[in-house]
């Protein structure tokens, strides 16, 4: 992997929904202005490989993982350092995908999962979706095997609210989650569980006695350190 000393980098970001832009956008302006993210939608990984509840099939088609890479790859030849994917059910196929690049690929979790255990093994976690949920505890135990470390998990699932805000209504997609984050106490630290989450974490820091984690702060402070600036 090619990992440079880059102050302006220019940072790929990739996601399947809209949503998730803002909140990178966001964490880049306040973390890292001096980087230059590039998004790049493909809303059709959702529409051909997720369920209706937001869950991934067990054996996603050899398609899927084509088109990571193919997204990958047309993002690195835009000229980009690195590159921040924010599906978050699809992070077995971006450590895949991966792998036949020379720059820095990040899941949607993985900075956000051990910036949690730096915390603590207790880890509270809300999202908007089933699906989102499973991905994640998954990634969990998978960085706890990896580095031979005990977890505890506590989580709720905010259901419907993704749909409220694709539909728009985002109001009430975050009053049902700020309820569902306030369910969520025997932990050392609170994920939430989707990069389109992060617009309403300062709200939920408002009402709990504990770090609040975002994908997206999370992302772009470990992308700035493999960057090395």
């Amino acid at each position: 992997m090619r990992v440079e000393k880059v102050a302006n980098a220019r940072i790929g970001v990739l996601s399947p929904v809209n949503l998730a832009f803002p909140a990178v956008k966001d964490a880049f302006s306040e973390l890292w202005p001096e980087a230059d993210p590039i998004c790049l939608l493909d809303e059709s990984l959702y529409t051909d490989f997720v369920n209706s509840d937001f869950t991934v099939q067990p054996n996603l088609p050899e398609e899927a993982y084509t088109r990571i890479a193919n997204l990958f790859q047309y993002s690195k030849n835009t000229g980009v350092d690195g590159i921040i994917f924010c599906g978050s059910v699809f992070g077995a196929l971006v450590e895949e995908g991966r792998k036949a690049l020379d720059i820095p690929v990040l899941t949607s979790f993985e900075g956000m999962i051990e910036e949690a255990f730096s915390f603590g093994s207790r880890i509270g976690i809300v999202t908007t979706a089933e699906g989102s949920l499973s991905c994640l505890i998954d990634d969990i135990n998978r960085y706890a095997d990896n580095n031979l470390a005990e977890c505890t998990i506590v989580s709720e699932v905010a259901d419907g609210a993704f749909q409220k805000a694709l539909d728009g209504d985002i109001d009430a997609s975050d009053a049902m989650v700020i309820e569902s984050a306030s369910l969520v106490t025997e932990c050392d630290s609170l994920m939430l569980g989707q990069f389109s989450m992060g617009r309403v974490a300062q709200k939920i820091i408002n009402i709990v006695e504990k770090p609040v984690l975002t994908a997206p702060e999370c992302a772009v402070k470990k992308m700035k350190r493999l960057m090395e600036v």
